[in-house]
Order: C-alpha cells, then sequence, then structure tokens
C-alpha cells in the first residue's frame, strides 16, 4: 500500500494553522493515521506511521526523561508528533526538540483553537481510498474512543459498536479468571464459560477453541491479563490487530485513569476529614468521582485481603472517594455500589442517606457508629437499623455525646483549657491493656509520669482504672468521643 499524505503536505493545510518546531530532515515522513494520546508512552497502541497528537499531559518535564520518551515514538516507526499550542506541555521542551533535530523526526505545533477531531478528519480524507473498507471504519471507532476515553464510556458501549460495524461477536476475557466476565456489563454467553473453565490460556500466543462446530479464537490483548474472544470467525491478521489495538488501549487507558482517580479521591478524602477544603470546594470536586449527594451514603468497611480493590472497583465500575485507615477502609458512594461491597466485606457500617453535602460530617460519625456496632452475628450494620451487636455502644450520636459528657466531659473540658493531654493518656493506656511501660513508651513519658496522669484522671472522672466495670464505662466513653470526632482514632 502506497501512502501519499506526508508531513511537509500536512504543514501546508493552511486551514489546520499547524507549524514546524523540530526536524525538518522528517517532513518526507508519511502519515497513516492519527491518534490522541496523553500517555508517557503511547507508542505501545500505535502502528507505524501514526501521528500522535497530544495537549502535552504525558511529555515528561525533564530533559532526560523528554529524549526517551520521542525515543520510544522513534522505535515505533512512527511519522510524528503533533503538540496543541498553550495546553498542557512542558514550558521547557527544548531538550524534546534538540532531539527531534538530531534524529530527523518532526515534531509539529497546532494552534490553541484547531481540534485534534480536524487535523484526523484531513488525514483520514487523504487515505480513505488507500485502505480496506473495514480497516477505515474500525480505526475510525479507535479515535473516536480515544477520545471518549475521559468520558469514561461503558466498556458495553465499545463492544456493541465493534460487533455492530464488523457482524460477528466478540467479547473480553480476564485470562486470570476466565469464568468470570471482567467486566460485568459486558458479560459473555454461559455456554462457553464451562469451556473456558478447562482451557490452559496463554498470555502471548492466539489460540482456537471449538464447541459444537463454533469456534472461539482467543486474542491476547497488550493489556495485562485480558484477551478478546471472537466467536465464529476467520479474520485478516490486520483486522486482528486493529482489535488489540483498539480494545488494549481501552482498558489501559481506561484502567491509568481510574488507577489516578483513586489517588486523587484518597486525597480529596483526606482534605475533607481534616477540614482543609470547604463544602463549596468539595461540591465542585464530587462529580468527577460520580457522586451525586442525593444518591450517596458513607461506608466503613473491614479490609479484606484477598482483594484488590483497585482492580475490583475497576471492573465493576465502583466509583467513590475512598481512603484507608489502618484495617478498614472509609468510603462515599452510590448507595446502588452498597449491595455489592457488603457481599465482599466482612464487617461493615452504613450511614443514612447523604443527601446533601452539609450532612457528611454527621453522615462519616453515623458510619462509625454503625462499624463499631458490627459483629460476626451482625456483620452489616446500617446506622438506622435497631440490630445491634455490642451491648452498650451508643445507639445514636445523641447518645454518643451524653455518653461521652457524662464519663469524659471534665476530663475534655480540662484537655481544652489547660492543654493536658489526659484523653490521649487514657485512650493509649486501655488500648495497652493497662501496661505502664508500653503505655508511656508509646506516649514517650516517664513511667512515673504516667503513674501521676493516671492519678488525675481518676480523680477528674471518679472512675477506677482497676475494676472492670469502671474499665468498660471509660473505653465505650472513649468510643463515643472517636464517633464524635473529639478523640483521634487510632490508624
Amino acid at each position: 500500500m502506497t501512502l501519499q499524505l506526508t508531513i511537509k503536505e500536512l504543514l501546508h493545510k493552511a486551514e489546520l494553522k499547524i507549524s514546524l518546531k523540530a526536524g525538518r530532515n522528517g517532513l518526507d515522513r508519511t502519515i497513516l493515521w492519527a491518534h490522541t494520546s496523553e500517555l508517557e508512552n503511547p507508542s505501545k497502541w500505535v502502528l507505524p506511521h501514526y501521528l500522535i497528537m497530544t495537549t502535552g499531559l504525558g511529555i515528561p518535564k525533564d530533559a532526560e526523561k523528554q529524549r526517551q520518551y520521542l525515543q520510544y515514538l522513534v522505535d515505533a516507526e512512527l511519522a510524528g508528533l503533533l503538540i496543541s499550542d498553550h495546553m498542557n506541555a512542558p514550558t521547557d521542551l527544548e531538550a524534546l526538540y534538540e532531539k527531534a533535530d538530531e534524529i530527523g523526526f518532526p515534531i509539529l505545533m497546532s494552534d490553541y483553537n484547531t481540534p485534534f477531531i480536524n487535523i484526523a478528519k484531513v488525514i483520514s480524507e487523504a487515505n480513505k481510498d488507500k485502505k480496506e473498507s473495514i480497516n477505515h471504519q474500525l480505526i475510525k471507532v479507535l479515535y473516536e474512543h480515544t477520545r471518549s476515553l475521559i468520558k469514561e464510556h461503558n466498556i458495553n458501549d465499545l463492544v456493541n459498536r465493534v460487533r455492530a460495524l464488523l457482524n460477528f461477536e466478540l467479547y473480553l476475557i480476564d485470562l486470570e479468571r476466565p469464568t468470570v466476565p471482567p467486566f460485568p456489563d459486558a458479560p459473555y454467553p454461559d455456554e462457553w464459560q464451562d469451556t473456558f473453565s478447562k482451557h490452559p490460556f496463554s498470555n502471548n500466543k492466539t489460540q482456537r477453541l471449538t464447541q459444537n462446530g463454533v469456534t472461539c479464537t482467543i486474542v491476547p490483548l497488550k493489556a495485562k491479563s485480558y484477551a478478546l474472544a471472537i466467536i465464529d470467525q476467520s479474520i485478516s491478521n490486520d483486522l486482528l490487530q486493529n482489535l488489540i489495538l483498539l480494545f488494549s488501549f481501552y482498558i489501559e487507558g481506561r484502567k491509568e485513569n481510574f488507577s489516578q482517580l483513586m489517588k486523587l479521591s484518597n486525597e480529596l478524602f483526606d482534605d475533607i476529614l481534616h477540614e482543609r477544603v470547604n463544602e463549596s470546594y468539595v461540591e465542585k470536586r464530587l462529580p468527577n468521582f460520580r457522586i451525586t449527594p442525593n444518591h450517596s451514603q458513607i461506608l466503613i468497611f473491614k479490609r479484606n485481603l484477598k482483594l484488590n480493590y483497585e482492580t475490583f472497583f475497576f471492573n465493576h465500575a465502583i466509583y467513590g472517594i475512598l481512603i484507608s485507615q489502618k484495617d478498614h477502609l472509609m468510603m462515599l458512594t452510590d448507595s446502588d455500589n452498597i449491595p455489592l461491597l457488603s457481599q465482599n466485606s466482612e464487617a461493615m457500617g452504613i450511614s443514612n442517606p447523604l443527601e446533601s453535602l452539609s450532612r457528611l460530617n454527621d453522615a462519616i460519625k453515623e458510619a462509625k457508629l454503625a462499624y463499631k456496632k458490627s459483629s460476626k452475628s451482625y456483620p452489616i450494620q446500617y446506622y438506622a437499623e435497631d440490630n445491634y451487636a455490642k451491648y452498650g455502644v451508643p445507639k445514636s450520636l445523641e447518645d454518643a455525646k451524653k455518653l461521652f459528657d457524662l464519663n469524659l466531659g471534665a476530663l475534655y473540658q480540662q484537655d481544652q483549657e489547660r492543654n493536658t493531654r489526659y484523653l490521649t493518656t487514657l485512650k493509649v493506656f486501655l488500648d495497652n491493656d493497662r501496661a505502664w511501660e508500653k503505655s508511656a513508651k508509646q506516649l514517650h513519658i516517664h513511667k512515673q509520669t504516667l503513674v501521676y496522669r493516671m492519678q488525675k484522671i481518676q480523680e477528674i472522672t471518679g472512675r477506677k482504672t482497676d475494676t472492670m466495670e469502671d474499665i468498660v464505662e471509660l473505653w465505650i466513653a472513649l468510643k463515643a468521643g472517636e464517633i464524635l470526632g473529639l478523640i483521634e482514632e487510632s490508624h
């Protein structure tokens, strides 16, 4: 196939407002297609002669890493690199330009007001009579879905579009768990599950299975542990490679975006818990995590050590803001996610519906209270329900405040007025089963100082730390203080 459109000819398209920044010796490179990518190494998901278009997000700031970035593109035999002006690229691109001039790899700059789709259309039109019709359509789908990755479209939409375009059945398989569809919104036929369960799959070889005269081709993707299952078709290698690129890029792009979203959700939740952000800021950020307050709840659940939560959330399209706390997780998520999350949790506390952001702090306290009620008999606890698992744990925020004020109110007031640390001292002492040396070491004080503090605590509270009844009352009051946010929980 002879390709005619070159970098030089693209530069002559005045309506696109593209300029050459470096790599003049590569102007005769031919262009097959234009592909948008913000990855740090976009070369893995494209074919030779593709033009990479980027806003600059994936271009490193470090000079040596810029050279490596460009080398990835050169090694993949790509046509060139086009950067949108005044977007996200580093201010200093001299190392990138220097490397491009050295090896003759063209770097272009497009005007801020020129949409990438306009450039792609020009390239597509120039090559439309030089590709098989079906491959042209597939590459168009690839480009369209690359642009839509940011919006996190349901993968079922992508599967259905490719099915309709090519007129055959295909499915996605997790090679590590072939009997379980990796994406519940894009399942595969039940009749193939038994066959999949008995077959030893390969991560790097195409395989063919036959069942009742029907052939299923299993094609490993570049996206780790995933494969395509194509039913009853014999397709060309060219088309197969395009399918691999399409789904590999889609999955890897979604995984990368989802991973970044998880990190951002952790940071946001931490800011909320430490009161670094106001309600207006939180309200603007929540839609990024697919949270609507009137249909969301706070969950606190015990960590399942057998579960990779990022993979689990990704595969099941579970969104929200999440933070890890010692042996449990706290999450604000859509109420519809509760059944699936509770099925995979040994213990969980669930707040009342959030309804509005003004109730966020109360909802967190409700979830904490519900979680503290959980037990083997009642592992899933709703704040609104009465199936309490632990006698003595307060049943409402009002009860928690009364219990705390009655037993530890005077101690709390003393800490506030005189900057003492009696509540912390009491908590550490009881958490360590009244072990003097261990508690003193954790508090970074002398053992005799701890003895003095405990004497003062007993005087102020009127409770003795050598009688079980008083110890239980103090411990429950401390838990009430944690629920109210007056005492910091152990993490």
